[in-house]
């Protein structure tokens, strides 16, 4: 399914949010990109509200660092039957506590950031506006010497439990539990240490973020504290092909957003061998020598 239709079936499939919405068509009255019309035969002559219409838009926006965002409205008559701050808790509750992995797609998580009251002119219709960041995990892998699938293979050592992304094959849908975080390294720079290479190696200046998804938060911090002290105690993180990560600095960001910059912070260096070029072969030999003093 695409992201949408993830969304769309995550809302859908909320028992304690869609008993109070309309129906449409025997499905709760949850839309994109937009709703049907008031004349549309799915509504079968019953009640048209309280319904649910997002607008995912999924262009890149580098000021707000955010691969896309998605506009939900909530719609209701204005008479107070309706809980509309029930519905937005409900709602964010369903959708910025999971990991959404489209079909042949990068994973997604929702984020919460705008939450306004409206109401429609000359109409008896109310609503709330929810505002979301969608937010992109892709694949960090380089190639080997790679030390972001190393500290997957680290974190899921660690701790057997965690859903490791791209480390593991999660499925479409993931949720995020106490007992089953989900973890996600970035890798933040990669630069030439040229003070340290030398003909035979080549030294790599690597900064990593690891992203700890938690619905608690004090489990949370004991995650990424877990990960430090184990980083300290070995001192370097064992790569894929047996060469050494060697760790510099580590961190944790106790304030650090998690869906954006990450929690735990690891600095570090890795040796790349030179290759040397192969030089031609030796095809004939021709010689000149003596025997018992005469050519």
């Amino acid at each position: 399914m695409e992201l949408h239709e993830l969304i769309l079936y995550r809302l859908q499939g909320e028992e304690e949010l869609t008993k109070n919405l309309a129906s449409f068509d025997g499905k709760p009255a949850v839309f994109t990109p937009e709703a049907p019309s008031d004349t549309a035969a799915g509504w079968n002559g019953k009640a048209q509200y309280p319904r649910i219409v997002f607008v995912l838009d999924l262009s890149a926006n580098e000021e707000r660092k955010c691969q896309g965002n998605m506009i939900l409205s909530i719609y209701g008559k204005n008479d107070g039957a309706f809980d509309f701050n029930q519905a937005v808790k409900q709602i964010t509750d369903c959708l910025c506590n999971a990991i959404l992995i489209p079909e042949n797609g990068n994973p997604y998580c929702l984020a919460r950031s705008e939450t306004d009251r409206f109401a429609a002119e000359d109409t008896n219709i109310c609503g709330q506006e929810m505002q979301f960041d969608v937010l992109e995990y892709p694949n960090q892998e380089t190639t080997d010497p790679d030390p972001a699938d190393a500290v997957n293979a680290f974190c899921k050592g660690l701790f057997p439990e965690a859903l490791v992304l791209w480390f593991d094959r999660p499925g479409e849908e993931e949720q995020i539990t106490p007992k089953r975080p989900v973890m996600y390294c970035r890798i933040e720079m990669l630069s030439e240490d040229q003070s340290r290479s030398t003909f035979g190696v080549g030294w790599v200046e690597c900064s990593l973020a690891i992203h700890i998804f938690c619905t608690d938060t004090n489990l949370c911090g004991k995650y990424a504290r877990a990960i430090i002290q184990e980083v300290v105690k070995k001192g370097e993180i064992s790569m894929l092909d047996g060469s050494p990560f060697l760790v510099t600095a580590v961190s944790q960001e106790v304030s650090a957003d998690y869906l954006r910059t990450g929690q735990v912070k690891i600095t570090g260096r890795f040796g790349i061998l030179r290759q040397r070029e192969k030089g031609k072969r030796m095809q004939k030999v021709y010689a000149d020598y003596e025997i018992g003093g005469s050519k």
